[in-house]
């Protein structure tokens, strides 16, 4: 293989390193049970994905720590017993930290307590979704006992949750916000490898994340469905003027209302068609997550998953609703609009038939016009050339021709008549022969 070869699948082996890198993105964190554990997620509304990673490059090197490559979307670092991993999303950046041992009590410090003031200030202040988790080691007691001292943790009466992971352990939340604006998790290990109980925190988190990330659209959706309540109206109102009136020259102001109606219309279906297909896609995530968790049943109470499910399914809803309807007064104003089209052009028709009409009655008063100019044409000729004839005879009878001049006028009068007659209908014959196809 030549240089020149090897150059050319350089690029094409960079593409199958970053596409097989994937497979192994998003390595989740793991310790043993007991830790806590904060997950902080922040929009990049302003702040782009590079500006993210240096920010948490510039963290690392105040650490001594291993800094992220110029290109990743995750990097993990240990500063001393705390794990932080920091993670690029689509539209959002999270940051979760993971601690070693419990509080005492639980949730009287989390693991965010362990940075650095400016960093915990940074993350805090910006926070979309906040999350902290205390993972306990089941004791000896019967279940209800777990229960209710997860209850009394959450600080709740009414809280949600079974088991997971094959009855490995045990999760509960109250989905209510705390003094800082977190949501509370208690995560009761009953017999749970570490390796699992990484994987369950993971989708806990990512349940969490994206669940607060597809409600995002339930807002977008409600304004939308404001929009278009008002704008259907004004659709039907034209409508019904369309169908009512028949005066024509109102065509052109309804037709100038349907353009603003579907201009409206179809800002509104792309101001909110991202946000709707990422609802949708983060649901998804959602859903599968709560299926890998294999939640079930512990006594009465609620379980964790259908919670969620309660009210994500409802807003999806709402959002699958507010698209549609956009997409119907769409095809509505296009309808409208190729109707009423339809109806200026059958308009433009009848006027240019009209016109046309008038054209041909002037074509034909035209002709008329030239038959008669014609007729008055060969007399005035005839009158002309016997004139001339007139004068020719009298020139004759001056130089002693024998000859009456009127008499032999009189003769010449018919005949001259008669040719430039002939002469005329000539012409006019070989004009329309040449003007046919």
């Amino acid at each position: 293989m030549t240089t020149e070869q090897r150059l050319s699948l350089a690029p094409q082996r960079q593409q199958r390193i970053a596409l097989s890198n994937e497979w192994h993105a998003r390595p989740s964190l793991s310790l043993p049970a007991p830790f806590r554990c904060t997950h902080v997620v922040t929009l990049r509304s302003e702040t782009s994905l590079e500006q993210s990673r240096r920010s948490f490059a510039a963290f690392c090197a105040d650490h001594s720590q291993g800094q992220p490559a110029a290109d990743s979307r995750h990097h993990s670092v240990q500063i001393g017993s705390c794990l932080i991993k920091w993670e690029g999303h689509t539209e959002a950046t999270s940051h979760t930290i993971m601690v070693p041992g419990n509080g005492q009590p639980p949730f009287a410090e989390s693991a965010l307590d362990f940075l650095d003031t400016d960093k915990r200030e940074e993350l805090v202040s910006d926070m979309f979704v906040g999350v902290k988790i205390e993972v306990l080691v089941a004791g000896t007691g019967d279940g209800e006992v777990t229960v209710d001292y997860a209850r009394s943790l959450l600080g709740a009466r009414q809280i949600y949750g079974g088991t997971m992971s094959e009855s490995g352990a045990e999760v509960w939340s109250a989905f209510r916000h705390d003094a800082e604006g977190f949501v509370r998790i208690v995560i009761i290990d009953r017999g749970i490898s570490e390796e699992r109980l990484s994987r369950l925190l993971q989708r806990l988190l990512e349940m969490e994340t994206y669940r607060m990330l597809a409600m995002m659209a339930l807002p977008r959706a409600r304004g939308v469905m404001a929009e278009l309540g008002e704008l259907e109206p004004q659709l039907d109102e034209v409508m019904g003027q369309l169908a009512r009136r028949r005066d024509e020259s109102a065509h052109e102001e309804l037709l100038r209302r349907i353009t603003a109606i579907s201009a409206q219309a179809e800002h509104i279906a792309a101001a909110n068609a991202y946000r709707f297909a990422a609802a949708r896609a983060y649901a998804g995530i959602v859903e599968r997550r709560i299926k890998e968790c294999n939640e079930q049943r512990l006594g009465s109470y609620q379980r964790y998953s259908n919670f969620l499910l309660k009210t994500l399914q409802p807003a999806m809803r709402t959002c699958d609703a507010a698209e549609q309807r956009t997409h119907e007064v769409a095809e509505r104003v296009a309808r409208a609009a190729g109707l009423l089209g339809s109806m200026v052009d059958m308009v433009q028709k009848k006027q240019n038939q009209a016109i046309l009409e008038t054209m041909a009655e002037r074509a034909t008063l035209q002709l008329r016009l030239q038959q008669a100019v014609e007729g008055f044409s060969i007399f005035a000729i005839s009158y002309y050339a016997v004139g001339l004839i007139a004068y020719g005879l009298k020139s004759a009878k001056a130089l002693g021709a024998p000859m009456n001049p009127e008499v032999a006028t009189g003769f010449a009068a018919p005949a001259v008549f008669a040719l430039v007659w002939l002469s005329v209908r000539t012409v006019r014959r070989r004009l329309h022969g040449e003007g046919r196809p």
